[in-house]
C-alpha cells in the first residue's frame, strides 16, 4: 500500500497530460438553454464552464455556488442541471396522454424552456469545483483528488448546506480569472489504469473483498419513459439507472423473497444504463424524446426483449418516427463521446462480478469511456455498482491509511485562502461581493 501513497504523493497535477488541455469550451451565464444545448453537442460534451464577463454579466440576485470574487467564473452546467431545472420548471404543466401526445407537450414545453438563460436556471453548477492554476499545479495528485474531488468543501471554497461533497470535474483558473483547463475523474482513472502496477495489493482486490458487490441499486424497466426515469435519477439523488427486465416472483435470488430479492437487486437481468450521457448532443427540438421508452434508447446496442415486442407498437404511432426525437435517440454515433483510438465506445453491457479485481473494474472503467461498471451475480442480476468515485475513494482511503495531508498546509487549500481573501477584501472596500456564494441543487 506504500507504493499507491508514493504514487499520489510523487504525482503533481501539472504532470496530468488532461491538465495541458488546449480546446476548453465555456458559455456564457446568459445564454439561452438552447444556445447552451448547442454548443454542448456540437462539441459532445456533457458539461462546460459558465462565466459571466463583465459587470453587465450579472444579474441582481443571479446565485451560482462556485462563484468566484474578482472572477468572471461562475461555476459549470451539464446537461444533467438542464434536464432537472426542465423537470421543475415544466413538469406540473404535463399532462401526459398517449406517447405521440406527450412527446408534442414536451416538444412545445422545450422550445419556451430553451429561450431561458442559464443564469435562471433552478439547479446549476454543483458539480464541479475551481482551483487556482499556480496553486493547484504544485499540488500533489492525492490533495486534488481528496480536496478538489471528494470533499472541495473542507476547502472552503464553498458555502451552504446543500453544497455536495463530491464533483467529478475540477477546473483550473489563471489570476485574470481565465478557466485554463478542466480535469476529471475519469481522467484520474485513466492516470491509475496507466500506474495499476504500482497499486501494490489494492491492485489485486476483489470487489466481493471490497465490499462493492452488495450496494444498492436503482433500477427501471425498459418501457419506462425517460421522463419518469430522470424524476426517479432526481428523487433517489443518483446519477444512472440500471435498466433491467421485469423479474417474476420465480426469478427471486434463492433463500429470499421476491420483495427482499428486489430491493437488494434492483429488478431482474441487467440489459443496460440509463443517465445523462443519453442525452449527449440533445438539442432544444429533442426534448420529445423524453416521452419515449429508455428501451428505444437501448434498441441499437441491446436486442433486448422490449426491442422485440414493442418496435412494431412503437413504428405503427403515426407521426413518431421520424421526428427530431426518435432521431436522436436511435443515432447512438452522433450520441457518444469523442474517443481515443483503440477505445471502445457505444453502450454495451459491460459487467463485473464479485471475482474481478480493483485493476480490471478499472481497465473496463478506462477502454469503455464509462462512469461506472455494475456487478452482476451468475444470473447477470445488478447487485452492485462501481463508479469513478468509489475508485478514487478507495485509492485515497489506501494512501492515507497511514497519515493525510492537511488541508490546511496544502497547495490545493492555498487557492481557497487566497479566494477567501479576495472576497474579505472586496467585501471591505467595496461591499456584498458579486452574487454570493448560495447552493441551488
Amino acid at each position: 500500500m506504500d507504493e499507491a501513497r508514493k504514487l499520489l504523493l510523487e504525482t503533481r497535477v501539472k504532470d496530468l497530460s488532461s491538465v495541458s488541455s488546449s480546446t476548453l469550451v465555456q458559455l456564457l451565464d446568459t445564454s439561452t438553454v438552447g444556445q447552451a444545448l448547442q454548443i454542448l453537442a456540437e462539441n459532445r460534451i456533457l458539461s462546460a464552464p459558465v462565466i459571466a464577463p463583465g459587470d453587465d454579466g450579472l444579474a441582481a440576485g443571479v446565485k451560482w455556488p462556485a462563484q468566484l470574487p474578482n472572477s468572471d467564473i461562475m461555476g459549470f452546467v451539464c446537461v444533467n442541471d438542464i434536464l432537472t431545472s426542465f423537470l421543475q420548471s415544466e413538469g406540473g404543466a404535463f399532462n401526459g396522454g398517449s406517447m405521440l401526445t406527450c412527446m408534442r407537450q414536451l416538444e412545445a414545453m422545450g422550445q419556451r424552456f430553451a429561450r431561458q438563460q442559464l443564469r435562471h436556471l433552478t439547479c446549476k453548477g454543483c458539480d464541479g469545483d475551481f482551483l487556482h492554476s499556480r496553486h493547484a499545479g504544485e499540488a500533489t495528485l492525492l490533495e486534488l483528488v481528496m480536496y478538489g474531488f471528494l470533499d472541495p468543501k473542507r476547502r472552503g471554497m464553498h458555502e451552504g448546506e446543500q453544497q455536495s461533497h463530491v464533483v467529478h470535474r475540477v477546473a483550473f483558473f489563471d489570476n485574470s480569472g481565465r478557466v485554463t483547463s478542466v480535469v476529471s475523474q475519469s481522467d484520474i482513472c485513466r492516470f491509475l489504469a496507466a500506474h495499476v502496477d504500482r497499486l501494490g495489493d489494492l491492485a489485486e482486490a476483489t470487489v466481493s473483498e471490497l465490499g462493492w458487490d452488495c450496494k444498492p441499486v436503482v433500477s427501471c424497466t425498459p418501457e419506462t419513459p425517460a421522463l419518469e426515469a430522470m424524476r426517479l435519477m432526481v428523487s433517489e439523488g443518483v446519477s444512472s439507472l440500471a435498466v433491467v427486465a421485469a423479474q417474476s416472483a420465480g426469478e427471486a435470488a434463492p433463500g429470499a423473497d421476491t420483495a427482499a430479492a428486489a430491493e437488494r437487486h434492483g429488478g431482474g437481468r441487467l440489459l443496460g444504463n440509463f443517465s445523462a450521457s443519453e442525452m449527449r448532443t440533445m438539442t432544444s427540438e429533442h426534448f420529445g424524446a423524453l416521452s419515449l421508452p429508455i428501451g428505444e434508447f437501448l434498441a441499437l446496442e441491446n436486442e433486448t426483449d422490449y426491442v422485440a415486442v414493442n418496435r412494431e407498437r412503437l413504428l405503427s404511432e403515426e407521426g413518431l418516427v421520424g421526428s427530431p426525437a426518435h432521431d436522436f435517440i436511435c443515432n447512438r454515433l452522433r450520441r457518444v463521446r469523442p474517443h481515443a483510438p483503440g477505445e471502445e465506445v457505444g453502450q454495451r453491457l459491460v459487467v463485473a462480478t464479485g471475482k474481478s479485481t480493483f485493476a480490471e473494474v478499472v481497465e473496463l472503467l478506462v477502454k469503455h469511456c464509462i462512469h461506472r461498471v455494475y456487478v452482476v451475480d451468475e444470473r447477470e442480476v445488478p447487485v452492485g455498482i462501481v463508479t469513478c468515485t468509489d475508485i478514487l475513494r478507495k485509492v485515497v482511503e489506501v494512501a492515507t491509511a497511514a497519515a493525510a495531508p492537511s488541508p490546511s498546509t496544502s497547495p490545493a487549500a492555498a487557492a481557497a485562502a487566497a479566494a477567501a481573501h479576495r472576497q474579505e477584501w472586496h467585501q471591505r472596500n467595496h461591499g456584498s461581493p458579486r452574487g454570493g456564494q448560495e447552493q441551488q441543487c
